[in-house]
């Protein structure tokens, strides 16, 4: 248990110091392009710190655990958008960028309607999967279309050709380099969060429900929260849109590739509900005002914790 305990505690280390490295190095990135941080976090980022979910998600799909693919991905978008958005808004409400923001928001609704439609006949099959990688196609053509119509092209060309070479180097190897620390550190820190757990008595059941319903979401809550701590707010927003959008136009998509994926009563009474409502909690709000409030944070971080509230009534009760 000694073992585990440090490997836990490596974990925490490794996931704070990487996501230091992870942001810096996305923030010179945005200097050095004059790209706007928001269309940084809902590219660069939320693909990178989706990793995790898409990997999960796919192996378990090849296992057979296709309930898990599912399970995995709709959680996630909850767990980012309730527990991690919910969490920085209430410690920092911030202004945003209203027609960017919705842009990102409008696809995002786009994703979930689809998903919910293609779900219709109780499966998201392989069909199903392929229409989805097309609105991944069309939102990452939209995405290539941001950072032209934001960033500076003589400054870009100056970056280019003027930076000393180590420094371009440097960034690209810290933000490597920040992205594997992170996975690293959170796979420590579920596995053996999990072990400690055990030996502590508590219920698979909850540990489920918290330790790794979180775990795959760490990356997204480590550099949001680094993000927020730097006041590089839209960092974070873009993150948890883009990872959000993600999570359902290449999670499930890709994942639904190997076998199709069922969707199950749960989903339908419980994971979609939620998921609609955090959601809708974000946006609506956000493209009246252009400004997260500090009530919005409240509204989802209540709204995360009534979700696992009726997941432990269902499951434990």
């Amino acid at each position: 248990m000694i073992i585990v305990t440090i490997l836990f505690i490596i974990g925490f280390i490794l996931i704070s110091k990487g996501a230091d490295f992870f942001i810096n190095s996305t923030v010179e990135i945005g200097r050095k392009t004059n790209i706007s941080e928001l269309i940084l976090g809902a590219t660069i980022v939320s693909f990178a710190t989706t990793l995790p979910e898409l990997t999960v998600s796919l192996f378990a799909s090849i296992d057979n655990h296709t309930t898990m693919s599912l399970g995995n991905a709709v959680g996630s978008i909850i767990c980012n958008t309730g527990l991690i958005l919910g969490m920085v808004v209430l410690i920092s409400p911030f202004n945003t960028d209203r027609k960017t923001f919705a842009s990102k928001s409008t696809i995002l609704l786009v994703s979930i309607i689809a998903l919910i439609i293609l779900g219709l006949d109780g499966a998201i099959t392989k069909i199903d999967g392929c229409i989805l990688l097309i609105i991944l196609g069309v939102y990452m053509y939209t995405n290539y279309k941001s950072v032209l119509n934001n960033a500076n092209k003589n400054y870009l060309y100056y970056c280019l050709t003027q930076q000393n070479e180590m420094s371009t180097v440097k960034i690209v190897v810290y933000f490597f380099v920040g992205l594997a620390m992170m996975i690293v550190g959170s796979r420590l820190l579920v596995d053996n969060g999990v072990k400690i757990a055990e030996f502590i008595g508590i219920p698979q059941g909850i540990i489920s429900l918290t330790v790794i319903a979180l775990g795959t979401s760490l990356p997204e809550l480590v550099s949001s929260i680094t993000a927020v701590r730097k006041k590089h707010h839209e960092i974070c927003v873009g993150n948890v849109l883009g990872a959000n959008i993600l999570n359902i136009i290449s999670v499930i998509s890709i994942s639904s590739i190997p076998n199709e994926i069922p969707i199950l009563s749960q989903n339908i009474r419980v994971d979609y509900p939620f998921m609609i409502i955090l959601v809708l909690t974000l946006i609506i709000p956000t493209i009246i005002k252009n400004k997260l409030y500090r009530i919005q944070g409240i509204l989802m971080l209540g709204t995360y914790i009534t979700y696992l509230a009726v997941l432990y009534y269902t499951y434990m009760i």
